[in-house]
């Protein structure tokens, strides 16, 4: 027996759907006795990238048994804010953002380090490695590449629109809601590891003598030991900083 359904998803779950049923009401004939979550899968996006799911304007959990005629509203991961006090859905929205970037976001990862996010990238990363590595340490994945993104074995993705970096990282500012977790320079920029204060006297020998003199306070990164200190490059960096994301 076929019953009939209406459904939608929003935002970035349209990724995951075939050309033609993007962006709108499906009107979908079933079988009877389908669960929300198994025709959510059916039609391309993964479970792992829902949190929220209404049917006929009420909070539904996947295993809902559809009924004639409902009205079901597909919403991707809320990262940017808590939902957990209205969806029934058990996968709980990310709070430690992490992100992997593709071979193609060189810079974008660079700009996410200076902000202090957690950021792997290496130019030498291919898909399988990305997903791997992004399901393994639970890092979202940042591409411009829609295929890779529709691989379903990816649990944490997101699709970046711009194609400047600057407006990369505003995008993901943006969208992640991060502003207010910005720490400028506390990642190393080359190997992504926190720095660490570092005695002054340590690194006397590490730097140029003019540079010692003139500076107090230094950072060295945990993992490739550079040297960090608050010269004109931070100057630079933090104007940059205020005028591309505040």
């Amino acid at each position: 027996m076929k019953i009939n359904i209406i459904i939608r998803f929003y935002e970035e779950l349209n990724d995951f759907l075939i050309s033609g049923t993007r962006k709108k009401d499906l009107f979908i004939d079933i079988e009877k006795d389908v669960s929300v979550g198994t025709l959510i899968e059916l039609m391309g996006p993964p479970c792992s990238e829902v949190d929220l799911i209404l049917v006929n304007g009420q909070s539904a959990r996947f295993d809902y048994i559809l009924q004639n005629n409902d009205r079901v509203s597909v919403y991707p991961v809320f990262e940017c804010f808590n939902i957990e006090s209205v969806s029934l859905l058990e996968n709980a929205p990310l709070r430690k953002i992490k992100f992997i970037c593709d071979v193609h976001l060189g810079r974008l990862a660079k700009y996410l380090r200076m902000l202090g996010f957690d950021t792997q990238y290496e130019n030498d990363y291919d898909d399988n490695t990305l997903i791997r590595m992004s399901n393994a340490h639970c890092r979202t994945l940042l591409s411009r590449d829609k295929k890779l993104l529709l691989d379903k074995k990816i649990t944490r993705r997101y699709l970046i629109k711009q194609a400047e970096p600057a407006d990369q990282i505003r995008e993901v500012v943006e969208y992640f809601d991060l502003k207010n977790n910005i720490m400028p320079m506390s990642r190393c920029l080359e190997c992504n590891c926190v720095v660490q204060t570092v005695l002054k006297e340590a690194v006397e020998s590490r730097v140029d003598q003019n540079i010692f003199e003139i500076n107090d306070a230094f950072t060295e990164c945990r993992e490739c030991r550079k040297i960090y200190w608050k010269g004109s490059h931070y100057d630079s960096m933090m104007l940059w900083i205020r005028e591309t994301v505040d």
